[in-house]
C-alpha cells in the first residue's frame, strides 16, 4: 500500500480490529456522559480490555462524537486518558524516545491495519518534534493522546507544549519540551 493516507474516521482495512483497553480507556474518560449514549449503537457498550473489536466501529463512535456537542472537548479528554491504558514498550522513558515509538504503539493497539498507518516524527531540533500523523483518528483525539504522552514521559518538572501546526487530516502536531 505504497502512499498510504488515512481517511477521516474510515479504518484502514474492513479486517481493522482496535484492542478492547483501548475503547474501555475512552469509556472511562472524563467525559465520559457524552460518549456513553453512543457505545451501544457500534455494539461498544460492554467492553473486554482483552478482546479485540471492529475498527469500523470504534471509527463510527469517534466520528459521532466529533459531531456532538462538547464532542472535541471529550475526544481530547479521551486522548489522555488512553495514555494510561495503551500498550506501549517497556523502555519508553523520555519525550524523544515515546515520540519515536508512537508508530510501533500504534500497531500494538491496533491489528489488520496497513503497515503504513501511523505516525511520521520529524526533529525539527533537539527539544522541537513535528509528528506528522497517518491515522483515521479525529485530530482532537490525537492532540489529546500526545498531550498525555508529554506529560506521562516527560523528566519531573520539565514544561513542555503541544500545538497544532496543520488541522488538515490527518494533521500534524509539534511538540516541544524543555526550557
Amino acid at each position: 500500500m505504497t502512499g498510504y493516507v488515512a481517511k477521516a474516521f474510515v479504518a484502514g482495512t474492513p479486517e481493522a480490529e482496535v484492542l478492547g483497553q483501548v475503547v474501555q480507556a475512552f469509556a472511562q474518560n472524563l467525559e465520559a456522559e457524552v460518549i456513553e449514549p453512543i457505545l451501544p449503537k457500534y455494539g461498544l457498550d460492554n467492553i473486554d480490555p482483552e478482546k479485540w473489536y471492529p475498527h469500523q466501529s470504534w471509527m463510527n463512535v469517534l466520528r459521532d462524537l466529533s459531531e456532538t456537542p462538547g464532542g472535541s472537548i471529550a475526544l481530547v479528554a479521551f486522548g489522555k486518558k488512553v495514555v494510561e491504558t495503551a500498550m506501549m514498550p517497556p523502555e519508553l522513558d523520555s519525550i524523544p524516545k515515546v515520540l519515536h515509538a508512537l508508530h510501533t504503539i500504534h500497531h500494538l493497539n491496533l491489528r489488520n491495519i496497513p503497515a503504513e498507518e501511523g505516525y511520521r516524527i520529524e526533529e525539527v531540533s533537539e527539544r522541537l518534534y513535528r509528528v506528522h500523523l497517518n491515522t483515521p483518528n479525529p485530530l482532537d483525539a490525537m492532540y489529546g493522546f500526545i498531550w498525555g504522552l508529554a506529560q506521562r514521559f516527560r523528566a519531573p518538572g520539565e514544561p513542555f507544549t503541544v500545538r497544532i501546526v496543520d488541522d488538515t487530516h490527518p494533521g500534524i502536531l509539534e511538540v516541544s519540551w524543555g526550557n
